[in-house]
């Protein structure tokens, strides 16, 4: 198998991580094929085909990076404009091609591989970065995956990681590219620049109240309320339901036996750190045996008193500075001394309580919640048909919540979401999936609820809705005022930097000109494209590389300054000295691009066939919301 494998490598040879790789070319113009798809299934690529679930899986979770990313979920209609679910048919394409190889070559993933892939994933680590099996088990119920589903997804990845790495292992970049790279990245040159900033300028006078009535009638546009929507929600997890049951001692008993391995104490220690001000005193403090007042008087004898931090009875990964953590947890109590850029710091270490499993009395609670929600997840479907039989009487939210003992919270809703980020027992993937169905309501009508994941519903009211309108002077003048004076301050600063480079540029001297504007031009360092993370960003740098030697220019910072500058000497990178960075960094891209095209070949060898009409069902139906 491995020889086969090798012939490939020829060609495509490449490192390149699976999980993280999504491809740029587009799929939904691709005719609509239905041969051999079933109604389950969304498309087929060779002998894999691609599910429903699969598809509404990675739709979802590519809602919710681009929710992170922007501070807002995407509507159904924004989401199909940004190309999300051709980006999702594209990533499940490439996972389904690279399947077929793993089946073609009889690839295997051992029972073994998988558990340490499992174990090792940081997702499921408690405090103590050991595996915690409540936390994976809730972050998979919350992810609407079984754990036989979970498992044979990750047995699928080590599957796949080996076919890739076998047939692209250490693909490098050519010569020519590495050279060209080289001097991209390496190549600097030094300037003489100084900064302009609104000290320079006069004072902008205050607007007229006609000017500023003008001013908001053209920028209307950014001074809107949003549309909010006032609704009731109840929000059924089993973390939520679990609050309304009462268990035994012999429950929470049992609940021990089986979980309390996992409440482990972490060891700690009384801390306090020294800032000394020589290196004689910690030769002097170091060789002592004291604590209490006579340490105490001790360092107000060397004038160390105020020099102290205190930083209690800690647990190591409650220290912040990685050094003195290590230097407080490395040995027995006493001290140590920890070097520093600018000061040797003294670590002294006294009443070490050692960690371990925490005796229920302790954890009681902790126990107790636990045994709640195992008996939630038990009860938690029943419970949802008694509310949805409940629901069908047109029965309002808050009615129902209160029979069952369950908390309903009145909140505003904004179309970004406001609102119910931080709601209590929401799922933090839950959001993409109410935002929808919260615009879509109407009032008086009897809403279908949301499924929120494997174990988890909500069903809201909506009580009313606040229309989106233009905000009034009087609501918006502070800031509309600050506006105004900075686009004043900002035009006038763009003109004066324009007249400086025109001065420069017509021979004036660099001294002469930087004092009409109260400045002092200083010499730079050798500075590359990125700059020198100084005054030289890297929005100067790459002005300062539209030219050769002696070229003049500006450009604006992200603090609102202008740098002006003249380049004053060229420095080529040494074609000899290449950083392993960079070498890596051109290898990845490359095989980043020679894996697309492998892909898209070998997809269409296997071939690919797509049902649109299947996805643009599962695309209405992710937009309303799932009822039981």
């Amino acid at each position: 198998m491995l020889d086969t494998i090798k012939r490939y490598s020829n060609t495509w040879v490449a490192k390149i991580l699976m999980g993280l790789l999504i491809l740029s070319f587009g799929l939904f113009g691709i005719a609509n094929v239905f041969t051999n798809l079933g109604s389950t299934n969304v498309a087929r690529v060779g002998n894999q085909s691609i599910s429903a679930v699969d598809f509404e899986r990675a739709y979802r979770g590519q809602l919710n990076n681009f929710a992170q990313q922007t501070g807002q979920v995407p509507t159904p209609e924004q989401a199909v404009a940004f190309g999300i679910p051709g980006s999702v048919i594209t990533q499940l394409a490439g996972t389904a091609t690279v399947d077929n190889l793993v089946e073609n070559f009889g690839v295997g993933a051992s029972d073994d591989m998988v558990a340490k892939l499992v174990a090792q994933d940081p997702n499921f680590s408690s405090t103590l970065g050991l595996f915690d099996r409540q936390r994976f088990n809730q972050i998979l119920a919350q992810s609407g995956y079984t754990e036989s589903e979970y498992v044979k997804a990750q047995a699928g990845s080590v599957k796949r990681n080996q076919i890739v790495d076998g047939l692209f292992g250490g693909l490098s970049a050519p010569k020519t590219i590495l050279e060209i790279s080289n001097r991209y990245e390496n190549d600097s040159r030094t300037l003489d620049y100084f900064t302009l900033g609104e000290t320079a300028l006069g004072e902008v006078d205050a607007p007229t109240e006609e000017e500023l009535t003008t001013y908001l009638a053209d920028n209307q546009r950014f001074y809107r309320t949003q549309e909010t929507r006032n609704i009731d929600i109840l929000v059924l997890t089993p973390a939520t339901l679990a609050k309304t049951i009462t268990v035994s001692d012999a429950d929470i008993e049992a609940e021990y036996a089986k979980t309390g391995a996992s409440f482990i104490s972490p060891e700690t220690r009384d801390v306090k750190v020294i800032t000394l001000n020589d290196a004689a005193q910690a030769s002097v403090l170091a060789g002592l045996n004291l604590s209490g007042s006579a340490f105490d008087n001790l360092l107000s004898s060397m004038g160390l008193s105020e020099n102290v931090q205190t930083l209690g009875q800690v647990a190591q990964s409650d220290i912040e500075d990685a050094d003195i953590a290590t230097a407080a947890f490395a040995n027995a109590a006493g001290i140590s001394v920890v070097p520093g850029e600018t000061a040797n710091k003294m670590v002294v270490v006294s009443n070490i309580v050692e960690g371990g499993a925490q005796p229920l009395d302790q954890v009681r609670d902790q126990v107790a919640q636990l045994a709640a929600e195992r008996q939630a997840k038990t009860l938690i479907a029943d419970k949802i048909d008694e509310i949805e039989e409940l629901r069908a009487t047109l029965a309002p939210i808050k009615t129902i919540a209160d029979q069952f003992g369950l908390t309903v919270e009145t909140i505003e809703v904004t179309s970004s979401g406001g609102g119910l980020i931080g709601l209590e027992g929401l799922p933090a993937e839950a959001p993409s999936r109410l935002l929808p169905a919260i615009a879509a309501a109407e009032q008086d009508k009897l809403l279908p609820a949301v499924t929120l994941g494997a174990d988890s519903m909500a069903w809201f009211d909506l009580n009313s809705t606040t229309q989106a309108r233009d905000q009034t002077l009087e609501e918006v003048r502070l800031i509309l005022l600050a506006s105004w004076i900075q686009e004043k301050n900002d035009a006038a600063l763009d003109e004066k930097a324009t007249e400086l480079v025109t001065a420069l540029n017509d021979g004036g001297d660099i001294f002469e000109v930087a004092s009409t504007v109260g400045q002092i031009p200083l010499p730079s360092l050798n500075v590359t494209r990125q700059g020198d993370g100084g005054a030289i960003t890297a929005q100067v740098a790459a002005a300062a590389f539209q030219g050769g030697e002696d070229y003049i220019g500006s450009a604006k910072t992200d603090d609102g300054n202008y740098v002006i500058f003249k380049v004053s000497a060229l420095n080529e990178a040494d074609p000899e000295e290449v950083d392993q960075e960079l070498l890596e960094r051109l290898g990845l891209g490359l095989a980043d691009n020679v894996y697309q095209q492998f892909i898209a070949a070998k997809r269409e060898d296997f071939g690919f066939s797509v049902n649109q009409t299947a996805i643009n069902q599962l695309l209405a139906l992710s937009s309303n919301t799932h009822s039981r």
